[in-house]
């Protein structure tokens, strides 16, 4: 709404100026006078240009300037601009406007308000011309803040006194772990940067396979090099509880609380042989005498065919007897082992020789080594 009511005298001017188009008559009331024009022009605005009504600044006329003229006669209003003071948080403007609301002169000379900015106005004397009496407007900024939270950043503008309450007022809730800075305590300034973590904690499971074994059978009856798998292994499964504590989505720490065996291992068991691809026929006789007394029958071979060849009736020229070459010890031995007193008997041989090695703990006995 204008700010000036306009007193108009009886006087009229005439302006006999003719353009193409619909002629009116536009009665214009500016300054405290009035003046008729006849014109062709197609606006209000065109009608007043060049005549001493016509619009300066920030005057504006009634109807606007961009009113169309349709012939006949038209009354209009020309309101002059008077001064505006503004003061801006502080700021110091002077500007020419034509209205009375402040948020029609403010939005007549660009200055933007927000919802939260508080608005005054009042007349005053101390800006004042022909026109009329000045007013003042006095703009009060809301502090401006940016939030940053939920992977956005708010620009916000609050009259609350701390971080809680501005966060409360933009409905930005928090859990009991979200981490806040500056603290909600903290009181607000202009320009501050607020940054809300989202803080979640969780324990959580983790499972970790426990790798599988091999146990290994020795088997006389099957040949050097050869094997086979006799149970397939299967890994066991250790699980493992973490405190897991995560800021805006990303792990910030992980603790273990709590570890636990689930499934135990099973190992693979696996069977090779050791007979050797020599062994002969006294072979298996070996293994039932290394088995009784605890002594390698691989070993026992390896003496008997360094001893005598492998041949049960070997006599050589020191006296000594037999697979293994005995002396007259021999009697002891195979009285001891149970097994008849005979020097070319391959049992009393093969279990004289066990008991011997496995009584006196090796081989010193013989010449030949394993």
């Amino acid at each position: 709404m204008p700010l000036f009511a306009v007193a108009f005298a009886g006087s009229t001017t005439t302006n006999g100026t003719v353009v193409n188009g619909i002629q009116t008559t536009v009665n214009a009331f500016c300054d405290g006078k009035k003046i008729s024009i006849l014109t062709r022009a197609a606006t209000v605005g065109e009608a007043l240009a060049g005549s001493k009504c016509a619009l300066e600044g920030n005057d504006i006329s009634n109807p606007p300037k961009d009113s169309k003229l349709e012939g006949e006669s038209m009354d209009v209003g020309v309101i002059r601009a008077v001064p505006v003071t503004i003061i801006d948080n502080g700021k110091i403007r002077i500007v020419n406007s034509a209205y009375s609301d402040s948020g029609d002169i403010l939005n007549q000379v660009g200055i933007k308000i927000y919802p939260e900015d508080k608005v005054s106005q009042e007349l005053i004397l101390s800006n004042f011309n022909k026109n009329g009496m000045g007013q003042e407007i006095i703009i009060q900024r809301a502090p401006h803040l940016k939030i940053s939270v939920d992977g956005t950043v708010k620009d916000v503008r609050s009259w609350k006194k701390t971080v809680g309450e501005v966060l409360a007022e933009k409905y930005i809730a928090l859990s009991p772990h979200d981490e806040v800075t500056p603290a909600p305590s903290a009181n607000i300034t202009s320009g501050m940067d607020i940054t809300v973590t989202r803080v979640n904690e969780s324990d959580e499971a983790e499972d970790q396979p426990i790798p599988y074994g091999t146990d290994t059978i020795k088997d006389l009856n099957m040949y050097q090099g050869q094997s086979k798998v006799q149970t397939e292994g299967t890994n066991g499964v250790q699980r493992s509880i973490y405190h897991v504590i995560y800021k805006d989505g990303a792990v910030a720490s992980k603790t273990l609380t709590s570890q636990t065996v689930v499934t135990q291992p099973q190992n693979k068991v696996v069977v090779e042989g050791e007979k050797p691809y020599n062994a002969g026929d006294l072979w298996g006789m070996m293994v039932e005498a290394g088995q009784k007394y605890g002594v390698d029958p691989g070993d026992m071979l390896h003496v008997m065919y360094c001893e005598s060849g492998g041949r049960v009736n070997a006599v050589n020229g020191g006296g000594y007897k037999g697979l293994f070459q005995w002396d007259g010890s021999f009697h002891k031995w195979t009285a001891i082992a149970g097994v008849p007193d005979d020097y070319f008997n391959p049992r009393s041989q093969i279990f004289a020789t066990a008991a011997r090695v496995s009584a006196t703990g090796g081989w010193r006995a013989w010449q030949c080594k394993p």
